[in-house]
């Protein structure tokens, strides 16, 4: 058996017996053009990445070419909303932050997109554990130490994130509110840029996601705390998360995701094609060995899962950015 063979009845035993027949038919007319990712963040990101490794695989499925297009700007606001006004045919999807699709509704006064009302969630693609660490001149390397060196140094410390109002944001302050640290929270573009700050030791803490501390982890110019999440990140095992070391709030257990939406309304027969293709490319084991190698961890859920999970994080995080005063824009 080939792979595309292979691919082929992986996606339809993803399907379910009473919905195949609809898939069978929207496959004479879907796609009948070119498909466009777009990609709400700059080229080179985990976001750019994910959208290139399945969109090369997907335009071999589906004869048609797959353009990926970086709108950045607001947040992820911009891409988003663009797809949100997208024509309901399937052609053109998002690979976006869960940060878009949640904490956006909080942080923009006008929103040009309702998550829920706009948009299809099609899967949760893909996880990254974020994970906090220091600059290694500062003498860390758990929370218990974080604790004790905050408490002797208020308002002499800063933490960076990937931008205001993100996870890395919320998380970073809800933790210096806990410690009462005083910390000053330094905003950056990406978290490229935050750990250039936590590498040219212009700030004591950074938050990332575990692939990109990796290598410098393993280098030691860099000291990993704590991870964010429920479980310990692959890439970085033997770090405890921030549950393991004693801070219980719910805002500690998220992890930062990627997902593939599309305009609302989609006709179900192409939404179910493209969920039932694209969970079967994220697990063929080339696939899935790219994804690890770049610090992620596969999701692949079903829409549903999609759903649940949403409305558990959005509860958690609309919360969190209420209680540490995040004013919207």
């Amino acid at each position: 058996m080939d792979r595309r063979t292979a691919h082929r009845l992986f996606a339809a035993a993803a399907l379910s017996p009473l919905v195949a027949p609809l898939g069978l038919r929207a496959q004479g007319s879907f796609p009948s053009r070119p498909l466009r990712f777009v990609v709400p963040y700059p080229a080179g990101g985990a976001s750019d990445f994910l959208a290139r490794l399945v969109g090369e695989r997907l335009s071999k499925l589906f004869g048609q070419p797959v353009v990926v297009d970086n709108r950045t700007g607001a947040s992820g606001a911009l891409g988003v909303g663009e797809v949100a006004r997208a024509a309901p045919d399937g052609h053109t999807l998002a690979f976006t932050l869960g940060d878009s699709l949640i904490n956006n509704v909080s942080l923009f006064k006008n929103l040009p997109y309702d998550p829920q009302r706009d948009l299809t969630l099609l899967t949760q693609a893909v996880f990254s554990p974020a994970v906090i660490s220091a600059n290694a001149d500062l003498p860390l390397r758990n929370l218990a130490d974080l604790r004790r060196y905050a408490a002797e140094h208020k308002g002499q410390m800063s933490y960076a994130s990937w931008g205001v109002g993100g996870l890395g944001h919320i998380a970073g302050e809800a933790l210096n509110q806990r410690l009462g640290a005083g910390m000053v929270h330094v905003p950056q573009r990406g978290e490229a840029a935050v750990m250039q700050d936590l590498l040219s030791k212009t700030v004591s803490l950074g938050l990332t996601s575990a692939g990109l501390a990796k290598q410098h982890v393993a280098a030691g110019k860099i000291r990993p705390l704590a991870i964010l999440g429920r479980e310990r990140s692959k890439a970085l095992p033997d770090v405890p998360t921030m549950r393991e070391q004693g801070l219980d709030d719910p805002i500690f257990d998220a992890a930062v995701w990627i997902s593939v939406v599309g305009p609302a309304k989609l006709p179900p027969a192409v939404a179910q094609r493209l969920v039932a293709e694209i969970r079967a490319i994220l697990v063929l084991p080339e696939v899935s060995a790219a994804i690890v190698e770049r610090g992620l961890e596969v999701m692949a859920t079903t829409p549903e899962q999609f759903q649940a999970n949403y409305r558990a994080e959005f509860d958690v995080i609309s919360r969190k950015i209420r209680e540490i005063g995040i004013e919207p824009q």
